[in-house]
C-alpha cells in the first residue's frame, strides 16, 4: 500500500476512534450490558503502519434503576486474531472501510496473563503474599507493566507480555544476569508473565533533574559528576553481552524516520510537508554515515530506563530489555541525547540545565562516533516522540510543536 494512502487512513482512523463518532460505536458495541450515558477518549496509541488504537473510560446506565457501571474498553484499527478475540468475549465492528475491534480491560486479546495480573487477590495468591497492585503502563495487544507493592519488601515489577515473546525476554534477563551486568532479575513466571525485582537506585531522570538552577548548590551534581555518570554509561554500553540466540536486528528509531514521520504528520497536521521532509532528511543522513560496527546494543537507551546511584551517579541498573540485540551503539546514544533533549521542554524548572549537559556529552561522543549519524540519530528520536505528546496533558499540541522542533535542530546540526 503506497505510503499516502496508508497515512490517509491511519488519519481517517485517528478522527474517527477521537471524535463524536466513536461514541455511536461504543454504544453499539456495549448495548448488552448498558445504556451508554458518558465516553471519554483517555489514551490513544499510535504505531505507524500498525493501526490506531484508543482506551475510553465509559459510563453506562444498567437494568437496575439509577444504577451506573464504569468500564475501561479498548477499541483497535490494527489486526486481532477473530478466535482470540472471541475468547475475551471482545467485538468487532464495521464502520464504513474500517474494522475496529474492541474489548473490556484487562481482557487483552494477546496478553492472556493481564487479567492475572490486573487483580490483587489472584496476584497475591500467585506470590502467597499479600500485594498492591500499580499499573504503570499498557500498550494494548503488546505490553504492561505493573509495579508489585509487597508489605515491608522490596516492590517487585510484573511484565505482561505475548508468550510468543517471553522466552527470548527471558534468555535477555538470564544472559546479562551471567554477564554481572545490573538488570532486573527473574523471580517468577507464569505463562505471559514475568516477575523481576527492582534494580537500585534512582532513574538518570531524577539525577538529571537535580541539575535544575533550582537546586541548592550544594545538592547539585557539578560537571565533575555528570562526567563520571557518563563514563559509567560507556562501560555500560561497552559490557552489553553477546545473546545465546540469533537474535533479528531491529530498526532504530531513526531508521524508521518515514514511519514516524508519518505519526507526527496526524498528530500536527499542519506540519504534514516538514514532519516528511524531516524523514527524508534522516533517512538520507544515516544512509550516508559511518554507523560503526554491528554489536549488542539496549534499543531504547533513554534515562528512563538507566538508574544510577544517588550518591556517586554510576550506574545501577539498565530496565527494558526487551529490544536487546544486534545494532549500532550510536543509535543506542542518539536515543539517549534524543529524549534528553526535549525535556526542558516537557519540564523547564526541572531540567534548564540539561541541554548544556547534552550539548557537552554529544561533543565528547562526537570524538567517538560520526557527529552526522549521532545528530541525525538524535533528531529521529525527537521525530518519535512527536506523536506521543497526546499523552502529556492538555497542552500537547504546544509539546508537540517543541519536539517537531527539536527534531528540525538536532537535523541542522547533523546537516
Amino acid at each position: 500500500m503506497p505510503k499516502e494512502t496508508r497515512t490517509a487512513i491511519e488519519r481517517r482512523d485517528l478522527a474517527l476512534l477521537t471524535a463524536s463518532r466513536a461514541g455511536e460505536m461504543l454504544r453499539l458495541a456495549f448495548a448488552d450490558i448498558g445504556q451508554l450515558k458518558t465516553w471519554e477518549v483517555h489514551q490513544v496509541h499510535h504505531r505507524p503502519g500498525a493501526g490506531v488504537s484508543v482506551g475510553y473510560r465509559l459510563m453506562l446506565g444498567t437494568m437496575r434503576a439509577g444504577a451506573v457501571q464504569d468500564l475501561y474498553v479498548l477499541a483497535t484499527t490494527a489486526e486481532v486474531n477473530p478466535h482470540k478475540l472471541r475468547a475475551v468475549q471482545g467485538k468487532r465492528l464495521r464502520l464504513g472501510d474500517t474494522v475496529v475491534s474492541l474489548w473490556q480491560y484487562p481482557h487483552d486479546p494477546e496478553l492472556t496473563a493481564l487479567p492475572l495480573a490486573a487483580d490483587t487477590g489472584k496476584f497475591s495468591e500467585l506470590l502467597k503474599e499479600p500485594v498492591d497492585l500499580e499499573l504503570l503502563g499498557y500498550r494494548p495487544t503488546r505490553r504492561a507493566v505493573l509495579r508489585v507493592v509487597r508489605v515491608e519488601k522490596p516492590a517487585l515489577y510484573a511484565k505482561v507480555l505475548r508468550t510468543s515473546e517471553q522466552k527470548q525476554l527471558a534468555l535477555r534477563l538470564e544472559t546479562m544476569a551471567k554477564a554481572q551486568v545490573p538488570a532486573p532479575q527473574i523471580y517468577l513466571q507464569q505463562p505471559g508473565l514475568l516477575v523481576m525485582t527492582a534494580v537500585p537506585g534512582i532513574s538518570l531522570a531524577k539525577l538529571l533533574a537535580r541539575t535544575s538552577s533550582r537546586v541548592l548548590p550544594k545538592n547539585r551534581p557539578t560537571f565533575t559528576d555528570l562526567d563520571r555518570t557518563f563514563q559509567s554509561l560507556w562501560q555500560l554500553l561497552e559490557s552489553l553481552p553477546e545473546l545465546p540466540f540469533k537474535a533479528p536486528k531491529r530498526p532504530a528509531w531513526a531508521e524508521r524516520a518515514e514511519y514516524y514521520g508519518q505519526a507526527a504528520s496526524l498528530a500536527l497536521p499542519g506540519r504534514m510537508r516538514e514532519c516528511g521532509q524531516i524523514a527524508k532528511d534522516i533517512k538520507h543522513l544515516l544512509a550516508h554515515s559511518d554507523l560503526g560496527e554491528l554489536r549488542t546494543v539496549h534499543g531504547d537507551f533513554y534515562e528512563a530506563n538507566v538508574y544510577v546511584d544517588p550518591q556517586t551517579g554510576l550506574v545501577s541498573g539498565i530496565l527494558d530489555l526487551d529490544s536487546l540485540g544486534p545494532g549500532y551503539l550510536v543509535h543506542d546514544w542518539g536515543c539517549l541525547l534524543g529524549h534528553m533533549s526535549v525535556l526542558a521542554y516537557l519540564s523547564p524548572k526541572h531540567y534548564d540545565a540539561v541541554p548544556e549537559i547534552v550539548q557537552d556529552w554529544f561533543k565528547q561522543l562526537s570524538a567517538f562516533y560520526d557527529a552526522r549519524a549521532l545528530a541525525a540519530s538524535a533528531s529521529g528520536v525527537a521525530l518519535s516522540l512527536v506523536a506521543g505528546a497526546r499523552k502529556t496533558g492538555k497542552k500537547w499540541d504546544k509539546e508537540a510543536e517543541n519536539r517537531l522542533l527539536m527534531a528540525r535542530q538536532w537535523l541542522d546540526l547533523a546537516q
